[in-house]
């Protein structure tokens, strides 16, 4: 199902469900008179997320120190499945549960067997990860959970009647603050700083791996081919690396078209690796990122937060997003993270504005010069190189 579509399903359907399940909801908070603090613990605690694997991964701490915090719960992911295969390696969740959002009645027959299951649990609590949805606001609801914490914006005004715990959501702020003040919320505490793996011999890695895949949720935040082919280009032309490029399953295609109708690509094929659907699951996927590559080359999107977690080098490129937001990086690797930002007058717009102001038109990822994105890639190369000496 396309991400468009699905847009149009969480609109329609949350707002007639809403419609009815709000005047009911504010009724019963009224007699029944719950008690919602959260001094008592609880038994489960289910996490809901059915887009976005990047923003999960980025949550991750958070989540982390709230298991610290109830170290009884057991912690539940409500996910898309091919979200489930990604986080699963990180060992977060006690439990996932995966559910085909591809097809409305699989969906519908996977949510109604999940709260079936809901309905038998005591001492719940459920986390909305979802920060635009209306229907994971009332999926959270119907599971009758004692405690539902989600964010609130002016985008979903309702939440603040349907959930019993409001977390305000600040988009200018980077985007891990909002998940640490919730967690901090909960657990009374401040989060630890994220400390990333080590990894040794970076400049022997094989390949220079590059990403210029992302959801179609916001594909504006893609390069041009002709751009991302000239950066290809001028790795195999002036470093020994490799090259990997990544991308999903259904990216294959369109990967080993932009390699064959480039000339200076083709003719250097056999240090291309089209990577997109190879690994056999996406804990070969973040071994392969961990220990072949020297660095990631990327625009934002998910591999670039995967990388981050996973300690790899990262050049990242921005246009409809803001990096301020999405990438903050500690003082100690500000010269393992780069990245360029063109800086656009109606930039960030993504997450900000239902109709872009440039209809689609991304001219802010068109207008960024190849030579700005390779001067990142040889600054990150000679810090690197400064780094591990010999």
């Amino acid at each position: 199902m396309q991400i468009r579509r699905k847009q149009k399903i969480d609109w329609y359907a949350g707002y007639l469900l809403i419609g009815i399940l709000l005047p009911l909801t504010r009724l019963l908070g009224v007699v029944m008179r719950r008690d919602h603090s959260i001094g008592q613990e609880p038994k489960r605690i289910i996490f809901i997320k059915l887009l976005g694997l990047g923003s999960l991964i980025v949550a991750a701490d958070a989540i982390q120190a709230i298991r610290v915090r109830f170290p009884g719960a057991r912690l539940i992911l409500l996910t898309d499945k091919n979200i489930a295969d990604g986080i699963a390696p990180f060992h977060l969740f006690d439990e996932i549960y995966p559910i085909d959002t591809e097809n409305l009645g699989k969906t519908s027959r996977g949510v109604i067997r999940f709260l079936f299951r809901a309905w038998s649990w005591r001492g719940l609590w459920v986390i909305d990860l979802e920060v635009y949805s209306k229907l994971t606001t009332v999926l959270a609801l119907l599971t009758l959970a004692r405690n539902r914490v989600g964010f609130y914006l002016s985008y979903v005004p309702f939440r603040r009647f349907l959930n019993t715990h409001n977390v305000t959501w600040d988009q200018a702020v980077f985007l891990e603050d909002n998940y640490r003040y919730m967690a901090r919320q909960l657990t009374g505490s401040a989060l630890p700083t994220f400390v990333p793996a080590v990894r040794q011999a970076e400049l022997e890695k094989q390949y220079i791996i590059l990403n210029n895949t992302c959801s179609g949720l916001a594909d504006v935040r893609k390069l041009p081919d002709g751009i991302f082919s000239a950066v290809v280009q001028w790795i195999l032309e002036h470093t020994d690396y490799e090259v990997a490029l990544l991308g999903m399953p259904s990216d294959r295609d369109a990967i080993n078209l932009l390699i064959s109708s480039k000339p200076d690509l083709q003719g250097r094929r056999e240090r291309i690796l089209n990577y997109a659907g190879m690994a056999e699951d996406f804990a070969a996927y973040y071994s392969f990122l961990r220990d072949k590559g020297v660095c990631l080359v990327t625009i934002d999107s998910g591999p670039l937060h995967i990388a981050r977690k996973l300690g790899l080098p990262t050049v990242s490129v921005w246009g409809p997003t803001n990096p301020e937001s999405y990438l903050r990086v500690e003082p100690h690797e500000k010269e393992r993270h780069l990245y360029y930002y063109l800086r656009s007058p109606c930039s960030p717009c993504v997450h900000h504005y239902e109709t872009l102001p440039c209809g689609g038109n991304n001219f802010c990822m068109k207008n960024i010069p190849a030579a700005a994105i390779i001067a990142k890639i040889q600054e990150l190369l000679g810090h690197l190189a400064a780094a591990h000496p010999g």
